[in-house]
């Protein structure tokens, strides 16, 4: 659970609140006027969450490379069909 201070009461303990996410790990929210304005996270925790989009597209990259090869044979294969097609005149 993420502990929520106000901009006043995190002015003057910064660094106590940065020691406790360091060590605890914890997620410090600031409020201004009531209102949440930030979150403090460990640098871990920033990080994993920054290069989630970057893995996906990794991930996605991986999968369709497989699919060049199988694309190709597609490509071949309609030409094919078009090439035996004789009821319509197709310019390729």
């Amino acid at each position: 659970m993420k502990e929520v201070v106000t901009i006043t009461e995190a002015k003057a303990k910064l660094s106590e609140l940065i020691n406790r996410i360091c060590v605890s790990k914890e997620k410090i929210s600031i409020t201004r006027k009531g209102k949440p304005a930030v979150v403090i996270l460990p640098i871990e925790e920033y990080e994993r969450l920054n290069n989630q989009g970057k893995k996906g597209l990794i991930m996605a990259n991986g999968v369709l490379a497989d699919l060049d090869e199988e694309i190709d044979k597609m490509t071949e294969s309609i030409y094919e069909k078009r090439k035996e097609e004789t009821s319509r005149r197709v310019p390729l």
